[in-house]
């Protein structure tokens, strides 16, 4: 009897020791290998888990098991050491592999991000928390500095226009990447005004400040491009004949609260140097970070007599020389929103 128990055991044991040598070969030895002739791309961004990530990587086929990936990275305790960033996965990765690659603090990452045209520092600092996990407090500071201000040569107290919109793949080198960040915008911005530009500039006698305070202006108010050297055109107009801009923008800019759906009337009375329904001429200085188009129309605007224009509710705007034109254009845009709520209350 004990012979057979014995002869028993032995295949038991041997099974036993099998699967767990089988495991432990498929858990931390076994290597990824993809049909794919070129390194998979996985981009982990604020916010992703263990598990989000593994369902990346799986599906990039950087791994072929997200439970088991899930398993071994709770196991070891990696859930709350991801690191967001893009990263490049060749064929031959173990999964502790990969874990060591997402979690090591000292690999050079880079990510890619578009920023939007029009977004304020502010806003851009948000963005970057939310995507990369930037520190939108510091990337506002560090668009005040005034080392960097005097670096990059701008008019002014801050970067406040001068961060060019664009996608960019960020490699980081240091601690800083709020700086790092700016500098790369900055150094963009100043890539893009050409010299021709500047002569352009000079031949005008636009100052700097006043060509990109214009364009931030006409990206606040439109994303139309056909429009934008209409616009331009708008407002200088306005400043010839001493009229004041009222442009819209300049008050979102300054709210405590933030930019609003519509204004009140009562928000046209913020007292501040950037609203322009209380002050003549042109702001202190830039509202937002303006595109390039935004830039060439404040530079070329178009040839026409208008002075106002009202929203038509479909992207684009009416366009008027005087100001009872303007009245029944407004009275058109007026309509435009009763029709639009009868149809939400229905």
């Amino acid at each position: 009897m004990q012979n057979i128990l014995l002869r028993l055991r032995f295949p038991v044991s041997f099974m036993f020791l099998f699967l767990l040598v089988f495991s432990f070969h498929f858990l931390f030895l076994s290597k990824n290998f993809s049909a794919g002739s070129s390194d998979a791309v996985v981009k982990i961004t604020k916010g992703d888990n263990l598990r989000s990530v593994a369902i990346k990587l799986e599906e990039s086929h950087v791994i072929f098991n997200r439970y088991a990936f899930i398993a071994i990275g709770r196991f070891f305790g990696y859930q709350n050491k991801l690191i967001p960033g893009e990263y490049k996965f060749g064929n031959g990765l173990t999964y502790l592999n990969v874990l060591n690659t997402v979690t090591d603090p000292t690999i050079i990452r880079t990510v890619t991000v578009t920023i939007p045209e029009g977004l304020n520092v502010r806003q851009i600092g948000r963005l970057l928390s939310r995507q990369i996990g930037v520190d939108s407090a510091r990337f506002v500071a560090e668009a005040k500095n005034d080392s960097l201000v005097k670096l990059f040569g701008v008019p002014g107290s801050n970067l406040e226009g001068y961060l060019f919109p664009d996608t960019y793949q960020f490699s980081f080198n240091s601690t800083n990447r709020e700086r790092e960040i700016i500098s790369v915008m900055a150094s963009t911005f100043r890539k893009k005004l050409t010299s021709q530009m500047r002569e352009d500039m000079k031949a005008k006698k636009l100052s700097l400040n006043d060509l990109i305070t214009m364009a931030s202006i006409i990206d606040g108010e439109t994303r139309f491009e056909p429009e934008k050297k209409i616009i331009a055109a708008v407002y200088y107009n306005r400043l010839k004949k001493g009229m004041k801009l009222q442009a819209d923008p300049t008050v979102q800019y300054v709210l405590p609260d933030g930019p609003k759906n519509r204004l009140m009337y009562s928000d046209l009375k913020y007292p501040s140097p950037y609203n322009t329904y209380l002050n003549k001429g042109l702001p202190p200085g830039p509202i937002n970070n303006p595109g390039l188009n935004s830039i060439i129309a404040a530079l070329n605007p178009e040839n026409n007599k208008f002075l106002y224009f009202v929203a038509k509710g479909d992207g684009s705007h009416r366009f008027a020389e005087s100001y009872e034109e303007h009245k029944k254009n407004v009275e058109l845009y007026q309509k435009y929103l009763k029709e639009l709520e009868e149809k939400k209350a229905k």
